[in-house]
């Protein structure tokens, strides 16, 4: 598969393994320590790698393209287990971990032995039901342990799908235009803000009941489909 006919995630996931796999093939498994594969350093490196590289990988054959392509999902695996484990330290005992709604992602903070996670859709997507009065879905003593949610049990909280208008949830559910969950999470400024904005919402919300406070927040993101 040539790079100009992969989705854009997946170009830019693809830079990120062919750069580290040439670092790697280049120092061997000694070099796996963090002074050697520190943030900064790799971080350099790919933004000077990634201008050739996708001209570089046109030239490649379906062989060698698919292999790296196979290894790639291998990386994804273990970004996508570290994200998993960012969300599971936050779940109260006995709740089961929410599904991650495409093209979008979970805004979930905790407090006294519950969890609360606010949907959001990237910019030109909706939700498929009307929740603008929805601002987010609990788990734990408050429910039984159980998932709030619009759908028919379980822990589907939310799906997002392709809209040119966003009338389905309210203002604040949706990642800055131009900035997808991804992009909002690598951005600290741009989480530190939507993060203020849900415990605002949430603390106006329980305000009554005595809750002005919150422990651990986590913003975990779906997969893009374009």
């Amino acid at each position: 598969m040539k790079a100009t006919t992969m989705s854009k995630t997946w170009k830019q996931l693809f830079l990120v393994f062919a750069f580290l796999f040439t670092e790697s093939q280049g120092q061997g498994k000694s070099s796996c320590s963090s002074a050697d594969f520190s943030f900064d350093q790799l971080h350099k490196q790919l933004q000077n790698t990634k201008d050739c590289l996708e001209a570089t990988s046109e030239k490649w054959t379906t062989h060698q393209n698919a292999d790296f392509f196979n290894q790639l999902l291998t990386l994804t695996e273990i970004i996508q287990k570290q994200q998993n484990t960012e969300l599971l330290r936050l779940l109260p005992a006995n709740c089961s971990v929410p599904v991650v709604p495409r093209d979008g992602g979970l805004l979930c903070v905790s407090a006294e032995n519950n969890i609360y996670c606010k949907p959001m859709c990237n910019a030109g997507y909706d939700f498929n039901l009307i929740r603008r009065s929805r601002l987010y879905e609990k788990c734990g003593a408050a429910s039984q342990h159980k998932w709030t949610t619009q759908y028919i049990g379980g822990n589907r909280l939310a799906d997002c799908t392709k809209s040119h208008i966003t009338v389905a949830g309210a203002p604040s559910a949706f990642f800055p235009e131009g900035k997808d969950c991804h992009k909002t999470k690598s951005n600290e400024q741009l989480i530190r803000n939507i993060t203020n904005i849900f415990r605002s919402e949430l603390i106006k919300v329980f305000r009554f009941k005595g809750l002005t406070s919150f422990n651990s927040t986590c913003l975990i993101c779906g997969q893009n489909q374009k």
